[in-house]
């Protein structure tokens, strides 16, 4: 699933219009509606503004998948991966994905938030 059909889903969950996220967002409703169709990327600070107004953290933004949500058998079905602490091998692909698209928002926060330091250093 694309990154703008989980933000459309995570909204419709959240019940949030899409009026009201553009104008959390301080953008057109056009232009937030291009992001949910994927029609734009987003960057870093617009994921943590989307997040924030979720309430969710950037990666549970970027892993939300519904069936995951609807799913009873969602604790069985990772709790199976993990054998007193320590992760199994054998991994599915989905989740090893979801494992390295997690590192990566890890990485560009921190650069962003190296570019925000260096930025106050320098006032």
């Amino acid at each position: 699933m694309k990154i703008g059909n989980k933000i459309h889903k995570i909204r419709e969950l959240k019940n949030i219009s899409p009026k009201d996220m553009a104008d959390r967002l301080n953008m057109s409703l056009s232009g937030y509606q291009r992001i949910e169709r994927d029609e734009v990327s987003i960057n870093m600070e617009r994921l943590l503004e989307l997040a924030g107004i979720f309430e969710m953290k950037p990666e549970e933004v970027l892993s939300f998948d519904e069936k995951l949500v609807f799913s009873n058998n969602t604790l069985h079905d990772h709790a199976s991966i993990f054998n007193h602490g320590t992760i199994q091998a054998g991994l599915s692909e989905k989740l090893t994905q979801l494992y390295e698209d997690k590192i990566k928002l890890q990485a560009d926060m921190i650069a962003l938030l190296q570019e925000k330091i260096k930025g106050l250093e320098g006032k």
